[in-house]
Order: C-alpha cells, then structure tokens, then sequence
C-alpha cells in the first residue's frame, strides 16, 4: 500500500512538473519573443524629451514634424546587429524612395552613449542629423518609457559585455504605433510595406513579428497587388492527400476486381 502511495505522489509530481514546464519555459521565452504587434497596435507613446547629435533639446513630437516617423533602438558599442541593420536600412531606402515621406529617429538606449557618440554613428552610416535623419540619446528612464511602449527590450549581458536587444523599427503616425518591422535585416519591399503603413495607405497583407511563417497571400509593394505566396500550397496538401488516397482506394479495388475475375476464368466447370 505504501508503495502505491508513492507511486501516486511521483505520479502526480511529474503532471505538475510537465504543466509547469511549458508555463515557465513560456515566461523565459517572452523576453526574447519578438514584440507583440497585435497588442500594441495603435497605442500612444510617449512625448519623450531627447537630446540630438547636435546638442539640441527636442520632444518625440518636433522630431516627426507633423509626418510620419520611422523609429529604432541602437547604441553605437553594439558588436552584433546595430551596424548591419542600419546599413540595410539605408540600402533599402536607396530602393524604396520617398525620403522626404518620413522622418528617421534612431535612439540609444545606452547610457553610456553621448551626443557625440551618435554624431560619429550618423557618419559611419553615411548620413548627417537633420531634418530627415535625427541620431538622439535621452534620459535613461525617458528610454525605458518608449521602450516599453514599443515592445523594446534590453537587457545587459555580463559574458558578452553587450546589450542583448532585438533589431526593429517602429512605425508611428500621429504619436501612435502603426507598425513594426523587426528582424536581422531591412529589404526594400518590408520597408516599403513599412513606409505605406505609416503614410496611412492600407496595406492587406503583412507578416506580425514572429507569427505568420507561412502566409497564403502577400501584398507586393512594387506593384500594389496580393500575390500568392508559398504558403498557399499547404492549403493544397489536404486536397492532394485526399485525391491521391481516393486514387490508390480506386486502383486497389480495380485490381482486386481483375484478380477475382483472372480467378473465376481458371477454375474449369465440373
């Protein structure tokens, strides 16, 4: 009987040990989940106070001038993906055009980042704060508000000696996120979905940041058509699968029915 207890207990300690697993492994795993577009779609952000390359005292707001504003995080020690996704940026806005659409604000969540700092950025990235590009830096908890607001995060790694942190930018119109572009690298048709989205053109179909892997449809910016994507042919699997099972059922069948027949020819009448 004592046994069976036991058993029991380990029995229901490993349930709980399973359904808790995934909970936990979920909780690690939204710190590094890609932001939750959906969730923060439309919401108001923070007129923060910044600090511009050139030492000028501006809001979020005066920035955007009254257009719409393309927004990322960076800070200029980054080792990893800063550099090569702001060079990507600048490729796929060569492609995209409509640069006077939109104004760009990229933002260090580094404290250690000087006006300074990002003046040598803007010109390691070949372009120069001012009207369309501004390279700020801003009080730590005034970044940790837009930050948040956005789906931002940042987190300091001791091993690597770095920021840990996501590549995105943020699509803003009238003081409200529209948009999130997040990844390792900026194409030209992503950034022109982007630029449409803020611009207020309807765009009808777009990925969300680590959600949609296989889409049916896909919206092409050149041409301002859906397309379908490659996606769509797992629509099509159920249906092959279906025809090509009822196939082999009917050749099966025909083949038993032959058989029979090849059987009945055989036998020689008493």
């Amino acid at each position: 009987m004592r046994q069976r207890v036991v058993g029991v207990r380990l029995m229901l300690a490993l349930l709980l040990t399973l359904s808790a697993g995934p909970a936990q492994a979920q909780a690690l795993d939204l710190r590094r989940a890609p932001p939750d577009e959906e969730r923060l779609l439309y919401a108001p952000l923070p007129d923060i106070q910044l600090t511009t390359s050139t030492g000028q005292q501006v809001t979020l707001s005066a920035i955007s001038g009254g257009r719409p504003l393309l927004l990322s995080f960076v800070f200029t020690r980054c080792a990893g993906v800063c550099s090569p996704f702001m060079r990507s940026w600048r490729s796929a806005e060569r492609s995209v055009g409509r640069p006077a659409a939109y104004s760009r604000l990229v933002l260090s969540f580094d404290p250690r980042d000087t006006p300074a700092d990002m003046a040598i950025l803007a010109h390691h990235l070949d372009v120069e704060s001012g009207e369309d590009w501004t390279f700020a830096i801003a009080a730590p908890a005034e970044v940790r508000r837009l930050a948040e607001a956005t789906g931002f995060w940042y987190e300091w790694d001791r091993n690597l000696n770095q920021f840990d942190h996501p590549a995105m930018i943020v699509g803003i119109r009238k003081g409200r996120l529209v948009r999130l572009l997040v990844g390792g690298s900026v194409t030209s048709a992503r950034l022109d979905e982007l630029v449409r989205e803020v611009s207020g053109v309807f765009v009808p179909s777009y990925p969300l940041p680590g959600r949609a892997r296989f889409r049916c449809v896909q919206f092409d910016g050149a041409t301002g058509r859906v397309v379908l994507d490659w996606g769509f042919a797992l629509l099509l699997v159920p249906v092959l699968s279906t025809s090509l099972a009822t196939m082999g059922l009917f050749m099966a069948g025909a083949r038993s029915r032959a058989s029979e027949n090849r059987h009945e020819d055989t036998i020689v009448p008493s």
